[in-house]
């Protein structure tokens, strides 16, 4: 009968560290935890005091990140936003004593590809990364496989679990702030690629401008790539332009709002005396640029969480699908300046 310092053994870790990574405690890495729990699979280790009572089914959940160049890069886990909620997605799935495995694969390839893996190696739920999807892939898998969950994006027109911000409500808290704070010519600036995250955050800023009697038309718009920090090089002078007769700026991601900060600061253009900033996701950049983003926090935590739940509820029972968008949360900090 395997014991826990075999799985130790095995997986060249302390006692210590097996026990706290098979009882989902912190202590250890994901990495390590997850390395642990598969070879406690792998050799069907059950713990002491569980072998006495009915042990709980563990659950195969997979994973899927659908890449392109532009959104969902093939590093797509090593970006803050991306890298976060896989972390989290682990350590929770981790606690829960099931077992995580990850895919990527490009977009236009999802179903063919997810068909072939699942042929030869069944999951009992399935987590897709969808920020970049269309509505006709999430039709497509969703029609194929029963027990599925797709995150950071919305569908409204399908019956579908989909989790995702409640990317109006984050948008309008941010302008509203800003207005709050005297702006009255706000800058919007939108991610060259464009996704629904984005449609959503537009719509909320322009309500929140219209619920002041302004026109939303009035303010002026600029591009920017939306998935990658990088001062602006080439547009420098079209920005100068944008920003020349406004007060301060609404970024549709942090990537932008930070690329905006570290540009200003090159070109000398105090943050937030002369530009108030406003970002969007609150990614871990946010809290160490100079200043210090304003921005609006995705309950990252919570989305994972809630897309386990309903993973190990599609196991278990046919449920009515869910279409879940958590509240966000308006976060100050110092890019952002009252006027008087």
């Amino acid at each position: 009968m395997m014991k826990l310092e075999d799985v130790a053994r095995l997986a060249k870790v302390s006692k210590s560290a097996a026990s706290l990574a098979l009882n989902g405690k912190p202590g250890v890495s994901d990495e390590t935890r997850q390395y642990i729990l598969e070879i406690a699979e792998k050799y069907d280790y059950s713990p002491l005091r569980k072998r006495t009572k009915k042990e709980e089914h563990k659950l195969k959940i997979r994973f899927i990140a659908c890449t392109n160049e532009d959104v969902v890069p093939e590093n797509y886990d090593q970006l803050p936003f991306f890298k976060e909620l896989l972390s989290y997605i682990s350590t929770e799935i981790g606690a829960k004593g099931h077992v995580l495995t990850t895919n990527s694969m490009p977009k236009e390839l999802l179903f063919n590809e997810l068909s072939k893996i699942e042929e030869h190696d069944t999951s009992d739920g399935i987590i897709i990364l969808g920020t970049n999807l269309t509505a006709s892939h999430i039709k497509t898998v969703n029609e194929h496989f029963d027990n599925l969950v797709i995150l950071d994006t919305q569908c409204s027109s399908l019956d579908c679990n989909t989790i995702t911000m409640n990317n109006f409500l984050g948008a309008y808290d941010a302008t509203q702030h800003l207005l709050e704070m005297g702006h009255r010519k706000i800058g919007y600036i939108k991610g060259i690629q464009r996704i629904n995250n984005f449609y959503d955050r537009r719509r909320g800023f322009k309500a929140a401008v219209s619920s002041f009697g302004l026109s939303p038309a009035d303010m002026p718009k600029f591009y920017l790539p939306g998935m990658e920090i990088n001062p602006i090089q080439n547009k420098q002078e079209q920005f100068l332009e944008f920003i020349q007769n406004i007060t301060a700026v609404f970024c549709e991601d942090d990537y932008i709002a930070i690329s905006v900060i570290k540009t200003l600061s090159k070109l000398g253009i105090n943050v937030p005396e002369k530009l108030s900033v406003i970002g969007f996701d609150d990614i871990s950049e946010s809290r160490v640029i100079t200043p210090e983003l304003t921005t609006v926090h995705v309950p990252i935590k919570e989305i994972a969480q809630e897309a386990i739940s309903l993973i190990e509820q599609g196991t278990t029972t046919s449920l009515v699908k869910k279409q879940l968008f958590l509240n966000t949360k308006l976060v100050c900090r110092d890019s952002v300046r009252k006027l008087n």
